[in-house]
């Protein structure tokens, strides 16, 4: 754009203010909320971009069939070892084990400094710096630090804390005990990667140390192919040019050994490649522990990216549909522009110059609104999301979103407002041609295309407000209404836990207490396959478990339909199952199985009792097969009922401090940590509350959007329509009659935009609650629902210009004629 084209633009700017606020308004919203999306989905897909060999590194994990359907993220101990002697074509093989444990620093004068539970050990061979190789090595190097056993290699940040040295590499030669009798010496320090990562250790232990210290022997055993444990993953490193297929043929041989090794168990297993750039997009296996699970969706970022373009479309149809409208305003600055040599070619840089200016304003008030928004939605944003405007992916971002939006908005425009003719230019003719081209009926469906957007949002934020209500307040099959439960510390030897466990049944507002292994539901679980002969077949079934005293059934208020509760025992000597595998057992009416004999491992036991179905997961998975058992084993769960009128955490003060008291009396130096059962369950859905707060946000935005474009464009057939409004009143028309007339034509449109949006609205809905095994039923009432708010929506943006143009004083709009 010129300067002799800039004072015109200005001039236009200025007349028509509140179409320049809208326009700008519009804009940045559009490109605000493409840029905090951006910004999201560039950061989830940078983990572990920067790995040497990236496509070449794959971690396997389970598939299991038969008897047991469903996945692991570990590998049996022994396949590390396998594949690294037996799978040609990989350059190297990283068997590695997670761990958490308490850690204590070895002072110089044999005093231990104690560090609370750390989460992120990895017991590893020197191969996993093969297939990792960026790490930097301050001191050792990843050839020889880790082939001792007893030896262990630290992050400098690691280093540091535990040390207290400004100089993390002094540490080596220092050592460290993990737990109650691991010592092991500091042999190397690498750099704590600071780009984005999903290998988050920080504690690297010898793999040689497995053999040789006699717990990580006992609990991981290199040669077993019989059990698969989720801490357990291999890595591996394929050779340049060698394709995964072959060795994910390889790995067949793998599966024969576990199938051998297991093949009375009815299931086998299969060993699948996941490459290390899906790693992070990996809801359902998790990363490598239940604390670490991934960050990211690829359907919600799919979701985040079509909400994106969806908004700016909305903004940028405002764009057209206003300077459209207004195209009769310039008529006659384009006519004498033309009569004056002005070529269509000028015109068209003029106005999508004039579409540039306001598109750089629009960004200038998007980066603003982008740092508010980052801090506002903190709960939905990764908390690793930055905004660095001046950085150059976030320049390269703004400078193409730039250039889209001034082509996208101002393209059409521009060559509508080129072409007009000169003489009817300067006669006024346009409005009349407007009126009967196409322009009117892009406005139209314009207008249509941002109702159908923004119904299709209305109808999406109810379904899932309305499922996540359902999911909150769900049967889940047992109370969990002021419950709490907490662990003891692992370790503890003393018997102390049973100690406490009196002195909280002492407590008059804890109405009951179990030892347990954890509560109903839970993130948690262990299964075993079960066998009933009933004379014909042998049923196997694979049974979830839930291990608890004779107070677990009591405290969480199973219902028992038939039979009686467990008995206290020192081994498993009976069980008491739930409904659904009391079907699965052929059995209908619960009174037949109770008295049954089923072969649990290598015994026969009783089904003692059936209780009314519960559910151990979340309500997307169906109610599974479950047994419920009484052991005297050293449980280190508690899980306690407590009396209050209320049910809010605030409700338990006075209650959760004589627990504490109890407490902190036997486990001095523990913190005491607990978590209401209520609060747990709620956790299950995170994922559903986040997009939730997601829909609400992209739907209150498509309807801001909406109603400001829709406000700007009766604002302007409120002000083309002035004479006629005036002789209306004049001749007797009422304020609400002239609201109607106003509002006609827009509220039909969005009628026409509901009969489109309904079955579209319907279909990703549908699609949405079937990830859910149990879930509301979808109705005619949420549709009606959402028709009733766009119209009242829509009234109320179109009644705020409507009534103003109808109560105004006929005399000043008549007064020239």
């Amino acid at each position: 754009m010129t300067f002799s084209n800039l004072k015109p633009a200005l001039r236009h700017f200025q007349r028509n203010k509140l179409h320049a606020a809208i326009n700008i308004l519009g804009l940045a919203l559009g490109m605000a909320a493409c840029l905090v999306i951006y910004l999201i989905t560039s950061y989830e897909l940078s983990f572990d971009t920067f790995r040497d060999g990236r496509d070449r590194i794959f971690r396997t994990y389970s598939q299991f069939s038969g008897t047991f359907d469903g996945t692991n993220r570990g590998v049996p101990a022994a396949l590390g070892p396998w594949a690294a002697d037996h799978l040609a074509g990989v350059e190297a093989v990283a068997p590695f084990h997670t761990m958490s444990a308490k850690i204590s620093v070895v002072q110089p004068d044999g005093s231990l400094k104690e560090f609370d539970n750390q989460p992120d050990i990895a017991r590893v061979s020197p191969a996993y710096f093969q297939v990792f190789s960026d790490y930097q090595w301050l001191s050792g190097s990843p050839e020889s630090s880790l082939t001792e056993p007893y030896s262990v290699v630290l992050t400098d940040e690691k280093a540091g804390k535990y040390f207290n040295l400004d100089h993390p590499e002094e540490a080596v030669g220092r050592r460290l005990l993990y737990g109650d009798s691991l010592y092991v010496t500091v042999t190397g320090i690498i750099e704590k990667e600071k780009r984005q990562t999903d290998l988050y250790f920080s504690d690297f232990i010898s793999f040689s140390t497995i053999n040789a210290y006699r717990k990580f022997k006992r609990n991981i055993r290199l040669d077993d192919w019989s059990s698969t444990n989720s801490s357990s993953q291999v890595f591996l490193k394929l050779q340049p040019g060698v394709s995964p297929d072959k060795i994910q043929d390889g790995l067949k041989e793998a599966e024969a050994l576990y199938k051998k090794a297991g093949d009375q168990w009815g299931f086998v297993a299969a060993y699948i490649m996941q490459p290390l750039r899906e790693l992070h997009f990996n809801g359902k296996l998790g990363i490598f522990d239940q604390t670490n699970w991934s960050a990211a969706s690829k359907p919600t970022m799919n979701l985040l990216i079509l909400i994106a373009v969806l908004l700016l479309l909305i903004a940028a149809v405002n764009f057209i549909n206003l300077e459209t409208a207004q195209s009769t305003l310039r008529a006659r600055e384009i006519g004498v522009r033309k009569v004056l040599g002005g070529t269509r070619g000028g015109l068209v840089r003029q106005f999508l110059g004039e579409t540039l200016m306001l598109t750089v304003i629009a960004i200038a008030l998007s980066v603003m609104l982008t740092k508010w928004a980052l801090g506002f939605f903190d709960e939905f944003i990764p908390e690793g999301v930055s905004f660095e405007p001046l950085s150059p992916g976030s320049l390269a971002f703004l400078g193409g979103i730039t250039l889209v939006v001034t082509l996208l908005a101002g393209a059409y425009p521009a060559f509508v407002l080129s072409g007009f003719r000169p003489v009817q230019a300067l006669r006024d003719k346009i409005i009349v041609s407007m009126r009967g081209s196409g322009s009117l009926n892009l406005r139209r469906a314009l207008v249509v295309f941002q109702f159908v957007v923004a119904q299709v949002l209305i109808l999406g934020t109810l379904t899932v407000g309305r499922q996540i209500s359902y999911l909150l307040n769900a049967d889940m099959g047992f109370d969990r209404n002021a419950v709490i439960y907490f662990s003891t510390p692992w370790q503890d030897t003393t018997g102390r836990k049973h100690v406490l466990y009196q002195e909280l049944k002492r407590i008059p507002e804890v109405l009951a207490v179990s030892l347990n292994d954890g509560p109903p539901a839970s993130t948690s679980y262990s299964s075993n396959i079960i066998r009933y002969n009933n004379g014909q077949e042998e049923i196997s079934t694979n049974v979830y478990q839930k291990f608890g005293d004779t107070a677990f059934i009591d405290l969480y208020d199973f219902q028992l339909l038939a039979g009686r509760n467990v008995q206290n025992s020192d081994t498993l000597k009976e069980l008491v199952i739930n409904e659904t595998y009391a079907h699965e057992l052929g059995f209908s009416n619960p009174e037949d199985v109770v008295g049954k004999m089923v072969k649990y491992s290598s015994k026969m036991v009783p089904i003692v009792g059936v209780v009314r179905d519960f559910h151990i997961f979340s309500l997307r998975d169906a109610i599974a097969p479950t047994a419920i058992a009484c052991t005297n084993r050293d449980f280190t769960d508690f899980g306690l009922k407590l009396q209050t009128k209320g049910n809010s955490p605030g409700d338990f003060t006075s209650i959760i401090s004589k627990i504490t008291d109890k407490w902190k009396s036997l486990y001095p130096d523990t913190e005491f940590n607990y978590e209401f059962l209520d609060e747990t369950i709620a956790k299950f859905y995170e994922a559903e509350q986040r997009t939730s707060k997601l829909s609400r946000t992209a739907t209150l935005m498509a309807i801001l959007l909406s109603c400001l474009g829709l406000l700007g464009l009766v604002s302007f057939s409120a002000v083309q329509r002035t004479k006629e409004i005036g002789i209306r009143k004049v001749l007797g028309a009422s304020v609400a009659s002239i609201v109607a007339l106003l509002s006609r034509e827009f509220i039909t449109l969005i009628g026409v935009a509901f009969v489109l949006a309904a079955p579209l609205a319907w279909i990703f809905a549908r699609k949405w609650l079937s990830r859910f095994a149990y879930h509301f039923e979808l109705d005619w009432t949420v549709f009606v629902l959402t028709g009733l708010l766009a119209v009242l929506i829509a009234f109320l943006t179109m009644s705020l210009q409507s009534i103003r143009a109808a109560r105004a004083n006929p005399a000043e709009s008549l007064k020239s004629e």
